[in-house]
């Protein structure tokens, strides 16, 4: 006899308690957020049914990896020490920005 095995649903329970992992938010706060999530959660269910050697777990792990860089290049870059001291400085010999 043959059991028939389904793939694990993708939709989560937003009450749920969920662990960070790395990059992986717990409360999404975006429809990245919320996708990064979904297919961080969806990647470790198929390796729990059908360990690392199957194809489709490789091929969801790879999901979540280019969401994590997607996510990444989203975020704008913070602003250096020296660039928030000229802000809140502007008078300061260090901020002065001279046109030639």
């Amino acid at each position: 006899m043959t059991q028939a095995t389904t793939a694990p649903s993708l939709s989560t329970s937003p009450n749920a308690p969920m662990a960070s992992v790395g990059s992986i938010p717990t409360k999404p706060t975006s429809t990245l957020d919320t996708a990064l999530l979904v297919a961080f959660e969806h990647a470790r269910r198929l390796t729990d049914i059908y360990g690392t050697t199957v194809i489709d777990v490789a091929i969801a792990w790879e999901t979540v990896e280019e969401l994590q860089v997607a996510k990444a290049r989203r975020q704008t870059p913070a602003k250096s020490a020296f660039a928030r001291y000229c802000e809140a400085h502007p008078d300061a010999p260090e901020a002065r920005i001279y046109d030639l």
